[in-house]
């Protein structure tokens, strides 16, 4: 004869072990969506601004536009060679300065 009480403990048992497995798999997941926000957030941001800076100038109907705009990068990597038993460590060194200038000029048809 089945143990009906028996049967019903051990279907409850797995039923627990699954939905234990299910929070598991969630709290993993949560945590890695919070540990990536912030490289999904630039990802959104550098998108929008690309297509925002595509777009150009808007229209204006008030009259002849000139914008300027310029924009300056610098960086150095430093490079240094240290002699260690059996071979070198070495370290590089690169300077970069860079400059962009952009201007545009609308001008309407009289």
């Amino acid at each position: 004869m089945i143990d009906q009480k028996k049967i019903s403990r051990q279907r409850a048992k797995i039923l627990g072990q699954t939905l234990l497995e299910f929070v598991v798999l969630f709290i993993v997941l949560v945590a890695a969506f919070l540990a990536m926000q912030k490289y999904i957030q630039r990802g959104v941001q550098g998108k929008w601004k690309e297509n925002v800076d595509g777009m150009g100038k808007q229209y204006d109907p008030s009259g002849n536009t000139t914008t300027s705009s310029s924009m300056e990068t610098n960086a150095e990597t430093i490079v240094n060679i240290v002699p260690q038993a059996g071979g070198f460590t070495t370290w590089r060194t690169d300077t970069m300065n860079m400059t962009e200038d952009k201007t545009e000029h609308i001008e309407l048809d009289p």
